[in-house]
């Protein structure tokens, strides 16, 4: 007697470490990112090179950093937004453009008005 044994192989889906993925951004590189480019707004003049020098991070670790956070739009996002802050609180018309808050005048200041004693 031929006994068949038929045994239904399904592969199982395995994760599969893509060798070309980035490593995320931590919060204190993207921190340091926006301050280096905050920097650069700030002062037209300064060069990459003067800026990323308080960090002491050299200039081909700091692009390689800049490539991280470009592949995730939401890091790009996040900055976009830091930068946009910053150079609204720093602009003169912006700060021109604030709503005032009324202070009164004299001539606006009602009198009270004294009551006769009898």
């Amino acid at each position: 007697m031929l006994v068949v044994l038929v045994t239904v192989f399904r592969p199982q889906a395995e994760e599969v470490e893509d060798s070309d993925a980035t490593p995320s951004v931590s919060e204190s590189e993207l921190q340091l990112y926006i301050k280096v480019y905050g920097a650069m707004q700030d002062n037209h003049d300064l060069t990459i090179d003067n800026a990323i020098a308080p960090y002491q991070i050299s200039l081909d670790d700091f692009r390689a950093l800049e490539r991280r956070i470009q592949s995730e739009p939401r890091m790009v996002e996040r900055v976009r937004q830091a930068l946009l802050q910053q150079a609204q609180a720093h602009s003169v018309f912006a700060q021109s453009m604030a709503t005032p808050s009324p202070v009164a005048t004299a001539a606006e200041t009602p009198k009270k008005k004294h009551k006769k004693k009898k």
